[in-house]
């Protein structure tokens, strides 16, 4: 059954990218991350008799629309430790405590309803309380599996401490905006409420999470369906442009090693990640092939100036054989004169 189209549903919902104290302050070894990666896809299934399919220049085929609904959450609960898998009589009862909690009422993003079904509750309210509200119908319906977090690296599954002078520079920038209203111009407002870019990478999962892969020999292209974002991806670049030269999508270039793309990118806009991310971030993206319906997404996060060392995930892309649909979404939309107006509205009722 299609999905719904989409036309600009402006949504200002940010993920939580939640720190803990503690952690290591060492940086990962190339050894100790690729053993993450390994240990990610360690449980898989093999079927000796799949080969990577490839492209007329002999690369391998990434093309179609992927996936990424799934249920497994960005950081591990801490009651698994360092599990990186839950047993399947587990898995079988957090499922069922989660369906008890949809009755098609509230949507719910991101990790929400795992953390609420972990957590042992038996009601559960989106935090998504601006738009109306979103109910289930308008999301994809979500997979599991036994993984307790996408994050691979560090071992715990956790985002790590924050680095120093981090949290001294978020509370300045807080007290900086104290005093200023919400919508005092249109910059005040998010890239994605302003349709400008709903983040690079997108991690999120089960909101107009797909993502169209079209190839050509040294050049391959990544269209995301949330604002129709498209990075073009090209292995005969070589080197990253000057550092004064700033992008919401970063600059990337790409690397065939072995079977698996790499793309490493700088020279991000400051603010136009959605994990907290300075534009110091430097972010190593890794597409492997593993199934007729799986690529393996890994995207390591290194930003020193926000944290005490880099961190490794793992999405499991899942082949759709849909196509994507608009989205409709342009900073020109009916929403942001809107928001801007009802601001001045409010203020006139204060005065």
């Amino acid at each position: 059954m299609p999905r719904p189209t989409v036309t600009c549903i402006l949504v200002g919902i940010a993920l939580s990218a939640t720190v803990v104290s503690g952690g290591q302050s060492a940086r990962p070894s190339a050894s100790a991350r690729a053993t993450a990666e390994k240990a990610a896809t360690a449980g898989a299934a093999a079927d000796k008799s799949w080969s990577v399919p490839r492209t007329p220049d002999g690369r391998p085929d990434f093309q179609g629309v992927w996936a990424n609904n799934g249920m497994t959450p960005l950081e591990r609960p801490k009651q698994f430790g360092l599990r990186t898998m839950m047993t399947d009589a587990e898995l079988a009862d957090l499922k069922k405590r989660a369906a008890a909690m949809q009755d098609g009422g509230d949507a719910f993003f991101a990790d929400e309803l795992f953390t609420a079904a972990i957590e042992g509750k038996t009601k559960f309210n989106s935090t998504d309380t601006q738009v109306g509200n979103y109910d289930q119908t308008w999301l994809s319906d979500r997979t599991w599996d036994n993984r307790t977090s996408l994050i691979v690296d560090p071992p715990d599954g956790r985002i790590p401490a924050l680095a120093p002078g981090s949290a001294e520079r978020a509370r300045a920038q807080a007290a900086a905006r104290q005093g200023r209203g919400p919508a005092d111009n249109a910059a005040d407002l998010s890239l994605g409420t302003r349709c400008i870019s709903y983040g690079t990478p997108n991690i999120r999962a089960g909101y107009q999470s797909y993502f169209e892969i079209t190839q050509g020999p040294g050049v391959l292209a990544l269209r995301s369906e949330m604002i129709h974002d498209v990075r073009i991806f090209s292995t005969d670049k070589a080197s990253h442009v000057s550092p004064v030269i700033r992008q919401y999508h970063g600059d990337s270039h790409a690397r065939w090693d072995g079977d698996t793309l790499v793309v490493d990118t700088t020279n991000y806009v400051a603010n136009a990640t959605r994990v907290g991310a300075s534009d110091t971030l430097h972010t190593i993206e890794k597409f492997r092939r593993v199934a007729d319906d799986t690529l393996e997404y890994y995207v390591t996060f290194d930003d020193a100036s926000v944290w005490s060392r880099p961190w490794t995930l793992m999405i499991p892309l899942k082949m759709t054989g849909e196509q994507m649909f608009e989205y409709a979404c342009h900073e020109g939309n009916y929403g942001l004169p809107a928001i801007l107006r009802g601001a001045r509205e409010q203020e006139k009722s204060t005065r």
